[in-house]
């Protein structure tokens, strides 16, 4: 019989209740499972035995074999340390104890032959190893051993509370006694031959054993490749279902609204890049399935025109179309430059904003309701219950990782109800009324039973409910399920509410010919209310909990989602766009499961930025510099990280900067604007709107103009202290410039004092105008988890692999769960059986990959 990897920790050989404990709570590991996926940090070659007198003051891990000749108490300062003299055939040396000395003189024998490892110290003429890994020279011979040692990770509490490294080597050995060192095979055998992997078990034993750093080697590209496959094999998974399941509104034409535009109001050419992604979006539009799709785009690309032409696909199938973005800045900037591309085409626009009044927002709310208003362009307001279309078809939103989950969500629910003549809830509340009497006057006696029952059903919880709960209250099918629920007059065993299926569990009195009645028609009354019933008995779930499992996760497959219920929203189309590129390999495992367009070409005629950097001892001729531009009609931003001074830090200051560029800059011959994030609204937009209509030529910002400022006039950046900015952000800002067709600069100050990161940071953007490039750089200094925020950051919380050390194995990886997908969509091919098992595997027991977004 197989051992079951998720037996818990505490049943291993060698572990208890107390490190049992220790190993949850510090490592996380609570089965079998994860710590067979406690995978080392490093590795120390253990193939040499040093003598004594070869050893050199080097400070390094060494092992020697000799005796413990005898112990001594040294009194110290704080206490007393215990030290062995340990000697070989060549020389002594001391071993050092500074805790736990009682227990380490009753366990050590003197005189019997040991190995110990450890680092060396030259002492007062002496090498010595403090706390040293011992072990008899009997039991190492014997011990499943590599030519490296792994070397686990580890806390303080757990070295403090003995469970050392060689504690952890221990119990993995024991993993590997219990289990034989056979591990079921998650990957087809053609995968294997076609990329030479080592089989899982052979992997997972030379990943904590390697015979040779040759087979090491190999055991980690197979344990990364199987990672990264499944979460690609997962996000593919979830595109294909997302197309297949989530029906949406579709676009039969294109019509007058685009081809009026495109033919004759279309400010520019459009790019290939623009005309690739364009197209991309009208054959998602056209097809049965809802859109799906992120659009990445560098700075001054073109996102929005395609974002617009987009929208009048809408509008020429009657749907109306939404515009959210995360800041009222950006929002006010998208609204002026549609409402000009909406003027020449009579399509009514508007914008809701916190800030916007009540007495608009009654106005907004009631020509979106009606139809009047075609296109809302907003920030978190358009999220609000009390904003309601009449028919949204297309929803974008633009920023998109600076919305939750959630909040992203609630757009899906504003789209057209399926059938809007759905009755109101009291008279839904009838319906079940008149449902109920009919069965009370039919089968009076049967009724009256059940209704008795219902006390007795809700005391007597049986063993195999509470089983199926524990199940179903950890979300192991994706849904939530609700406990002993009333629907009407009825308490249920388990019901969830977003598929309408409810699962009874028969105890162990249903077996008189009346019970058996009342089951029938508790069925019966319930399906007549809209649900769908499975039952089970108690011997079935007790019995064999996972094959319960699958067959309430078929029944879940196949009731439609909630769009496809009578009065339910169709979801509309979902665009959601970025200005910030992200890297290939991230976007692969962070947006896998959107279907992903990229604007990769400038518009013609645009100059790429010049980028210099200067340091602050410069600073006369960066003025100098300003003044030849502004005299030339130019308009300055000069960009600060922090509003008031840090006294930790002595970064130049928002407010000191603005008092030397006044200075420098005086009136009246200079007019100078000052915005940052602690302003009211509306003197931020003041400032901002006498600099874009320049009536100042200078404007002193925070980061607050990352986004949302179009100045095509300013063709100067200034950014202060640019070793205090990321790369990402200092690409964002460098994109304020250079929208016009004049010869455009950025101008990065700093103090001499840089650390190795900042002078790789400076070097890039000074060398590269191309954003991927730019975010491939940033990839490698800053980590996934950082570029993505706090929200995402635990989204590639791998055990093994590394998104950006591993990126080929990604693409590898990516392709081949493409492959299957393409010729097994439902996983039901013989050869794909270990897939199939896997993935169910994973689905329910989240604990062993919980990686997807």
């Amino acid at each position: 019989m197989s051992v079951n990897l998720q037996t818990p920790i505490d049943y291993l050989k060698g572990v208890g209740p107390n490190r049992a404990d220790l190993l949850r709570s510090e490592l996380g590991i609570k089965t079998y499972q994860d710590l067979l996926n406690l995978f080392p940090n490093r590795y120390i070659d253990r193939t040499r035995y040093y003598k004594i007198n070869e050893l050199q003051r080097n400070n390094a891990e060494v092992q020697v074999i000799g005796v413990i000749t005898g112990f001594r108490e040294v009194a110290q300062k704080r206490g007393k340390r215990l030290v062995a003299d340990f000697k070989d055939d060549s020389g002594m040396m001391e071993l050092v104890w500074f805790r736990g000395q009682k227990w380490i003189r009753e366990s050590l024998k003197i005189g019997k032959p040991y190995v110990i490892f450890g680092r060396t110290n030259w002492f007062n003429g002496r090498y010595s190893m403090p706390h040293p890994e011992t072990e008899l020279l009997s039991e190492h011979e014997k011990n499943l051993r590599s030519s490296m040692q792994a070397i686990y990770p580890s806390t303080e509490k757990l070295s403090n509370k003995g469970v050392t490294n060689k504690v952890v080597s221990k119990i993995m050995q024991q993993l590997f006694l219990e289990t034989k060192g056979r591990f079921v095979e998650t990957l087809p055998d053609y995968i294997l031959k076609d990329l030479k992997l080592l089989s899982k078990s052979e992997a997972l034993f030379n990943i904590h054993f390697p015979k040779t750093p040759e087979l090491l080697a190999r055991a980690k590209f197979r344990l990364k490749f199987e990672e990264l496959f499944y979460i690609q094999l997962q996000l593919i998974l979830k595109n294909l279902i997302h197309k297949s399941k989530i029906k949406g509104l579709k676009f039969d034409k294109v019509g007058t609204y685009f081809n009026t535009f495109f033919n004759e109001h279309l400010p520019f050419d459009l790019t290939n890049a623009q005309k690739r992604v364009l197209k991309e979006i009208r054959l998602d539009l056209g097809s049965n399935a809802q859109m799906n799709r992120l659009l990445q785009g560098d700075v001054g690309s073109g996102k929005t025109i395609v974002a617009f032409m987009s929208m009048l696909m809408g509008l020429d199938n009657g749907f109306q179309c939404c515009l959210m973005a995360p800041t009222e800045i950006l929002s006010v900037q998208h609204y002026n430059g549609l409402l000009e591309l909406c003027k020449p085409l009579n399509i009514s626009i508007e914008i809701l904003t916190g800030s916007t009044k009540t007495s608009k927002r009654r106005e907004i709310q009631e020509n979106l309701e009606n139809g009047n208003l075609q296109i809302l362009v907003g920030t978190h307001a358009l999220l609000e219950d009390k904003v309601k279309f009449k028919n949204l078809g297309l929803a974008i939103i633009d920023e998109q990782h600076r919305f939750g989950v959630a909040q992203r969500s609630k757009l899906w629910k504003k789209g057209p109800k399926k059938n809007s003549q759905s009755p109101p809830q009291s008279s839904q509340r009838e319906e079940a009324k008149n449902v109920l009497k009919k069965y009370m006057t039919a089968r009076p006696s049967t009724y009256k039973l059940m209704k008795e029952l219902q006390q007795e059903n809700k005391k007597n919880s049986t063993e195999a409910e509470r089983i199926l709960w524990e199940c179903l209250r950890g979300k192991n099918l994706d849904f939530k399920f609700r406990r002993q629920h009333i629907i009407d007059e009825f308490i249920v065993d388990f019901v969830c509410l977003e598929k309408n299926l409810v699962i009874e569990v028969d105890g162990g009195y249903h077996n008189s010919i009346q019970q058996k009645e009342v089951d029938e028609i508790r069925t019966a009354i319930l399906k007549d209310l809209g649900f769908k019933v499975i039952r089970f008995t108690n011997e079935e779930v007790i019995g064999n909990i996972n094959s319960v499992l699958d067959k309430i996760s078929r029944t879940l497959s196949k009731i439609p989602p909630l769009g496809e219920n009578k009065g339910a929203s169709i979801p509309p189309h979902i665009l959601v766009m970025t200005a910030t590129p992200i890297p290939r390999t991230l976007a692969m495992s962070v947006y896998g499961d959107l279907d992903i367009s990229v604007i990769d070409e400038l518009p013609a005629g645009r100059k790429p930025v010049k980028t210099v950097h200067r340091y602050d001892n410069n600073r006369l001729k960066v003025f100098r510099f300003i003044r030849d531009e502004i005299a030339k009609g130019r308009q300055i931003y000069v960009v600060y990280p922090l509003i008031q001074e840090s006294e930790k830090m002595d970064y130049k200051d928002l407010m000191d900067g603005y008092e030397s560029i006044s200075r420098e800059f005086p009136m009246p011959d200079y007019q100078i604007s000052i915005v940052h994030g602690k302003m009211k609204p509306a003197d931020k937009d003041y400032e901002m709107q006498r600099f874009a209509k320049g009536e100042t030529q200078i404007m002193v910002a925070t980061t607050v103009i990352e986004v949302g400022v179009n100045v095509p006039n300013a063709s100067v950046m200034i950014i202060e202290s640019a070793e205090r900015f990321g790369l990402s952000q200092l690409h964002q800002l460098r994109g304020r410039v250079g929208r016009g067709a004049e010869q455009s600069y950025c101008i990065l100050m700093t103090s001499h004092k840089l650390s190795n990161d900042s002078k790789t940071r400076l070097e890039t953007m000074v060398r590269s105008n191309d954003g991927f490039e730019i975010a491939e750089v940033d990839l490698r200094l800053r980590g996934p988890g950082d570029i993505m925020g706090t929200q995402q950051s635990g989204v590639l919380n791998l055990r093994i692999a590394d998104v950006v050390k591993d990126k080929d194995i990604l693409q590898e990886a990516r392709y081949h769960a493409k492959k299957v997908l393409n010729a097994d969509p439902p996983l039901g091919l013989p050869e794909h059986k270990s897939i199939l098992n896997t993935y169910r595997e994973m689905s329910r027991y989240k604990n062993i990959w919980n990686y997807i977004s």
